[in-house]
């Protein structure tokens, strides 16, 4: 299971595909594929395994973390600048339990995808869960 971390412009509301063909669907998912590619390109994509973010999100505090301690791993949320400091201090005490390589490395990710977002103001944070 995966949980997905995206840097991105602000998005308006999504339409529903409900009622597209089957044409429509598969250029909105070929539209999006193309996005996330060029996102992981220029290091604005995450791919997380949702049991080692959770693990380590429980050795730092759980639910007493400020930003990660409140999301759901398995539904989207969108984070805004406003969150980012929160959210930089809840990767310090994520840093502060790793115990292992794997676990540093995933800090190491975090930390990248969090200096991304610095450079680039205008975008928001996606967190699309599994």
């Amino acid at each position: 299971m995966g949980l997905l971390l995206m840097l991105r412009p602000p998005q308006p509301r999504p339409k529903s595909l409900r009622r597209a063909t089957r044409a429509q669907r598969r250029e909105h998912r070929r539209a999006d594929a193309e996005e996330w590619g060029t996102a992981q390109a220029r290091g604005r994509l995450l791919d997380v395994e949702v049991e080692k973010l959770l693990l380590l999100v429980n050795d730092a505090g759980g639910s007493r973390l400020p930003i990660l301690g409140q999301l759901d791993p398995w539904s989207d949320t969108v984070l805004d600048r406003h969150d980012l400091p929160r959210l930089e201090a809840d990767v310090d005490r994520l840093e502060a339990v790793a115990s292992d390589d794997a676990q540093r490395e995933l800090v190491a990710a975090l930390r990248k995808l969090l200096m991304s977002w610095h450079a680039e103001s205008e975008l928001v944070l996606h967190w699309y869960g599994d």
